[in-house]
Formats: structure tokens, C-alpha cells, sequence
């Protein structure tokens, strides 16, 4: 994909810095041998809890730290004037702290003066970033990111009260090409510090870390964690935050799998963590760990939201699953009725609801199809267009299949497989059988699984060795010579490889090929009425949408092209009656949709325009179909829970305003994210 980078003012200013290449991390004292394994990190849902706007307009905050003292939480963080909906604000304009305090986590919040703000004049501070505090001599000592014209630097100063605080002297504490985002973890009899760096000019995002006994004097780096990216792209190890428990370090970093998601590395030894090492996910922005008496809670904020929200931190013995790409889900059945499947809010029992005439757009009730989901089902059609539905058990401890009768009706759930880690890719080869592609826990392989003929109930058996460890599950889509083509997202974004057939229903390429360079999330593809697939995937980070389409019809592929701005997950396609493409993004924090369309099949595509409705939050990406009359529908899920569509006027038509549909709650889940 394109190279976007950000923070330029600090790696334009590096060059008047000066810091070795970075090595290896320094010999640490790992955790005893015997340590039980790991345990897998997850999240809950996030609650809203602190709002640090003014009279004079809305404002977010960005990275935070969080301490507790004389039995009160105190909040320091990173505070700006909020953008547009959908739009970033500037990082150089965050010149100062917030600080607020409260009973508990969840508040109330008490909103204070500001802790610190900008000093240009001590030692050239042009901004401030990503506080964080710890308690040690009596003393608070802040440890945050500034710097301007003499490159990055981290800072310090320190406080006996929380409310004034004092910098150090002498200085910044050091130096380097864009060291921000500190964290101090007390360990071993030491202080360790993790921050965000580079390897060096033009070399790859790494965690730092020093160590340190007086929280004054810090040693030279090493590395704790080296990521695949380099800085030709925005950096995905921010923000890290490390928790000792029961013998494990847990490295929280971000962003990734989009700009609010942050990835979990586990690891015995406090200076070397792999990707090897994923340990879980949490679908936040900045994340930090709060630890509250005998409950545990991950915080997040971001440029993309008004303030603080609080999540219950789970430590579980398995990975949480991949949530579907689409949420709901929608297609049509064999007797052309569109049909919507999505989970209760409640229990997450899987809900179904059918469009009766796709030319007065009335529709049955929500009704019970299924117990409890671990994600949104997806869809597959047989060549007679019956549906068949696969479903992820709770906790992905298994797959779950059930297919439609040519009457209508359904035959009963089926066990498919298991343990998964998301609910499988589905599409039909050139004879006609389906091929699901799914991803085992945590992401540790690709496994593919084929109907024996076409619309037959019977299936071969399992491949469990289709493709290795993928950072995301797969998608497939079928050539125009009915080739199936499967594209995956490798570990940590690194990039995006394929593998496909190499005749209609025939062998698969011998190995994977590259496709694309580092990527923000799983990609998205489809194809569309020239015959051709497009695959379209974010930026690290959610920076912006690329795509890439085929050049011919299932030929060979022309180079990445922008399509959108920023973007919480790729972009949900549909094909309109007469072929066209039309692609739905939705940016981060889920305030501003964007819309685009091909002008013809196959063609140019439109400028496009904003598509949501104002002051309404969407979850997730929408999903987009077609019903039997040719009319596009999109169907999104509020915060709330609360489902919304928009439908064409008119097959390739404009739109009638979004409604209301139905008024059953169902589960606000993030599409495409490893989430419970």
C-alpha cells in the first residue's frame, strides 16, 4: 500500500538529535520456568465515563495515565480541541495535560485546571504527549513525551500533590528519533521504561526500553519488541503499557487491527517480546491497564472520541474470537427474500429476519434461529440459491452449520469443525461446491474445508494446513473464471498475502504470495459487473482505505490506489443492479460514514459523499446487499444496539433517508475485531 506518514514534525526534527541504532534489549531476569502458561487478554464492552470538554467547545483526549492516591483516582492525559466528525486533529497543537479525579474508574469525574502546560522555553518543548505517572519517595513523577526543533525527547517533572507540578532541571531525561508514549513498570528491583522508537532512519517501529534505580538516570536502549513495519508507514507500537501477572509480562500495544485496537503480547522475560507471543486483543485506543482492587480494567480514548472509556479486562485460558466482518449479515434465500441475521443484545442468540415483498420493503419480526453466537454468522449459496448459514460457538469452541431446504424451511444446526477463531470464509468454486476458509484460535493457522459436490450435504474432511499463522481471518472471493482466490492479513499487519486456484476447481498455488505491504486490518474484496475483484484494506493505523483491482477479469492486478481517509475497518462493498460497485466506510469512533461508487462497472470511481446520519454512532462498518428487486439496502448497528437502514429509491438509483429497523436490540459488536 501507499506509505502515509504521521507525526512528520517529530521525524523531520530527529535529524537534529542524535541516537544510536538500537539493539537488543538487555539480558533480563525472565519468569521462573515452571510459570503456568499464559492466560488470553479480552475486553468487554467500553462505557463512556468522562468527558473533558469546556464551555468553549468539545475536546478528546488522547493517550493517558491513570493512579490512584489517598483513595482517589486521578486522570492525566494528552487534551485537544476535538476535529470535524471523522476528521484528525493536529498532534502539534497538544500543548497541554488534563487533569481530572475521581472516587472509583468510573467516576464521577471532577474536572481540574489543566496539569502542565507547554514551556517553550524549557529546553524547547513544542508539544506534550502521553503522560504517565508513577508514585516512589514520596514524590509523583510524570514522565512524558515533548520535543521540537532538537528532535524528540522524554521529559520528566514531579509533584507531592498531583496539582503542581515542577520539571526537572537539568533537562530531558533523553533523547531520540521519535521517543514518546513512556510507561515505567517497577521490576526486578528496577524501573523499566518502555516508549515508542524507531531502529533508526528508515528503519523499523520498535518498544524502547531503559532501565533505571532512581528514576533520574536511565541507561542506553535496547528493545523489547521489533515490528515488521518500518517508518514508511505510521508507527503500530504506541502507546505500550506492560502488566506483571503470575509470572508473565503482558505488552500492550498499539494501534492495531485499526487506530482504536490495541494487541496483546505475552512474554516470560520483561526485554524480549514476539509476535509469536499474542496473548489477546482490546478494542480500544491508548489502552491502559487499571487495576482496581480485585478488578481488573483497560481504559481508552483517542482524537476520534470526546473523552475516557472503561472496559472490563478479562483474563481467560482461551484467545478471544474474531467478531465477522459484517454485523448484521445479509443475503438472499432461495425463494429471493433478503434475509437479515444478527445476535440478541441480551444473550446473543442468533436472530433472523426476512423481507416479505422486496417492492413495499415489509418485513417479518425479528425470531429466534439459533442459540447463543461467539460472532455474527456468515453466509454461503448453494447453486440452486439456498442459504447456508456458520455459525462460531461461544468462545470459539466450535463451528456450527445449518442449510436451508428448497422448500424454505431449515434442517436442523449441525456441529462443522473446532475449536475456531472466527467464523469461516464461504464461497462457490466453478462446480459449484462451497470451499470455507477458517482461522483457528489466536490466529495460529488457516484451515479449509470443501462440500463434496455441489449443494451436498456431505463435506470432506478438514485441511488444517491451508495457510499458517494470519494477524486476521481470511476472505475469498471467486475469479470470473470461477478460480477461488483467498487473500489473508500476515501476523501483525506485516502484509497481506493470497493463494489461489490454479483452474476452476482445481489445485491451489503451491505457497502464498505477497500482495500487499503493511495493512491496518483483514482486507475486503468483491467482485464486480466488468468481471474483475477488488481487494481493499486500511493503512496501519486506519489511516486511509487502498484498493487494488484486477487489471482483466481474473488476470492480473494493477497498483494500490486511495479511496478513502481515515477508516475503522476496510470498507463493506456491494455491486448494484447494473454492475457498479459501491463501497461504505466508516471512520473510527463510527461518527462519519463515507460512501463511494463506480461510475460504471468496472470504472473510474466517484468522488463519492457522506452517507451516515449526523450525531448517530455506528459500531461497525454497515453491511450492504441486494434484494430481489435489484435495490441496494445498507443495514447498521448504532452504539446503542439499535439497527438502522438506508435503501435505494430504485435499482442503481439515489437513497430514501435511513429508518429504523425493527426495534429489537441486538449486540453492538465491532465488525472484523478479536473481541468477546
Amino acid at each position: 500500500m501507499l506509505p502515509i506518514s504521521r507525526r512528520s514534525l517529530l521525524r523531520g526534527a530527529a535529524a537534529a538529535g542524535a541516537l544510536p541504532f538500537l539493539g537488543a534489549g538487555p539480558a533480563g531476569a525472565a519468569a521462573p520456568e515452571d510459570a503456568p502458561p499464559p492466560q488470553r487478554v479480552g475486553a468487554g464492552p467500553f462505557t463512556y465515563v468522562y468527558d473533558p470538554s469546556t464551555s468553549a467547545g468539545p475536546r478528546y483526549l488522547n493517550d493517558h495515565t491513570l493512579i490512584e492516591a489517598q483513595g482517589r483516582w486521578h486522570l492525566f492525559g494528552i487534551v485537544g480541541n476535538s476535529a470535524p466528525r471523522g476528521e484528525s486533529p493536529d498532534s502539534a497543537e497538544e500543548i497541554s495535560f488534563a487533569h481530572a479525579s475521581a472516587p472509583s474508574p468510573h467516576g464521577p469525574w471532577t474536572s481540574h485546571p489543566d496539569a502542565l502546560t507547554v514551556d517553550p522555553s524549557y529546553f524547547g518543548e513544542e508539544h506534550l504527549w502521553a503522560p504517565h505517572v508513577v508514585e516512589a519517595g514520596g514524590r509523583f513523577w510524570m514522565f512524558y513525551a515533548a520535543g521540537g526543533a532538537k528532535g524528540a525527547a522524554v521529559n520528566l517533572a514531579t509533584s507531592t500533590d498531583l496539582f503542581t507540578w515542577t520539571r526537572e532541571p537539568s533537562g530531558p531525561l533523553f533523547r531520540g528519533l521519535a521517543a514518546r508514549d513512556p510507561m515505567v513498570l517497577r521490576s526486578g528491583g528496577e524501573w523499566v521504561m518502555y516508549y515508542t522508537e524507531l531502529s533508526g532512519r528508515g528503519g523499523h517501529h520498535v518498544v524502547a526500553c531503559r532501565r533505571s534505580a532512581d528514576l533520574l538516570h536511565w541507561s542506553d536502549p535496547g528493545v523489547a519488541f521489533t515490528d515488521a513495519s518500518t517508518d514508511a508507514t505510521v508507527s503500530v507500537t504506541e502507546s505500550p503499557y506492560v502488566v506483571e501477572r503470575d509470572g508473565w509480562y503482558y505488552l500492550f500495544i498499539g494501534p492495531r487491527n485499526g487506530y482504536e485496537g490495541t494487541d496483546v503480547l505475552a512474554s516470560r522475560d520483561p526485554f524480549r517480546f514476539e509476535l509469536a507471543g499474542y496473548a489477546g486483543h482490546v478494542p480500544g485506543h491508548a489502552v491502559e491497564v487499571v487495576h482496581d482492587g480485585e478488578s481488573w480494567y483497560a481504559s481508552a480514548a483517542g482524537w476520534f472520541r470526546n473523552g475516557l472509556y472503561m472496559a472490563p479486562l478479562t483474563w481467560q485460558d482461551t484467545p478471544p474470537p474474531w467478531q465477522s466482518p459484517d454485523n448484521p449479515v445479509a443475503g438472499l434465500d432461495v425463494d429471493d427474500r433478503l434475509t437479515v441475521f444478527a445476535l440478541d443484545a441480551t444473550d446473543r442468540a442468533m436472530l433472523r429476519r426476512v423481507q416479505i415483498d422486496p417492492h413495499t420493503d415489509s418485513w417479518s419480526e425479528w425470531e429466534p434461529f439459533g442459540g447463543p453466537a461467539g460472532a455474527v454468522p456468515t453466509l454461503g449459496h448453494t447453486t440452486d440459491n439456498r442459504l447456508e448459514v456458520f455459525s462460531l460457538a461461544p468462545g470459539g469452541v466450535n463451528l456450527h452449520h445449518r442449510v436451508q431446504r428448497p422448500d424454505g424451511g431449515w434442517y436442523d444446526w449441525e456441529e462443522f469443525g473446532g475449536p475456531a477463531g472466527a467464523a469461516p470464509a464461504v464461497a462457490r468454486d466453478a462446480k459449484g461446491r462451497l470451499e470455507v476458509f477458517a482461522l483457528s484460535p489466536g490466529g495460529a493457522s488457516v484451515a479449509r474445508r470443501r462440500q463434496r459436490s455441489a449443494g451436498s450435504r456431505a463435506w470432506d474432511s478438514w485441511e488444517p494446513g491451508f495457510g499458517g499463522a494470519a494477524g486476521a481471518p481470511p476472505v475469498v472471493a471467486a475469479n470470473a473464471d470461477g478460480r477461488l482466490e483467498v487473500f489473508t492479513l500476515a501476523p501483525g499487519g506485516s502484509g497481506i498475502d493470497h493463494r489461489w486456484q490454479e483452474a476452476p476447481g482445481g489445485p491451489w498455488t503451491a505457497s502464498w504470495h505477497r500482495f500487499g505491504t503493511a495493512a491496518g486490518a483483514a482486507p475486503r474484496v468483491a467482485r464486480d459487473g466488468s468481471g474483475r475483484l477488488t481487494v481493499a484494506a486500511i493503512g496501519p493505523s486506519g489511516v486511509g482505505t487502498f484498493v487494488r483491482r484486477q487489471t482483466v477479469p481474473s488476470g492480473g492486478w494493477g497498483e494500490w490506489l486511495p479511496l478513502f481517509g481515515w477508516s475503522a475497518a476496510a470498507p463493506a462493498f456491494a455491486v448494484n443492479a447494473d454492475g457498479r460497485l459501491e463501497a461504505f466506510s466508516l471512520t473510527p469512533g463510527g461518527a462519519r460514514l463515507g460512501h463511494r461508487w463506480q461510475v460504471a462497472p468496472g470504472g473510474d470511481t466517484h468522488p463519492g459523499a457522506e452517507s451516515g446520519e449526523p450525531g448517530v454512532r455506528l459500531v461497525a462498518t454497515p453491511t450492504a446487499a441486494p434484494d430481489a428487486a435489484g435495490r441496494l439496502h445498507v443495514f447498521a448497528v448504532t452504539a446503542a444496539g439499535r439497527m438502522r437502514t438506508r435503501v435505494q429509491a430504485r435499482p442503481n438509483g439515489g437513497w430514501q433517508p435511513w429508518t429504523a429497523f425493527g426495534d429489537r436490540t441486538v449486540a453492538p459488536l465491532v465488525s472484523g475485531s478479536p473481541t468477546l
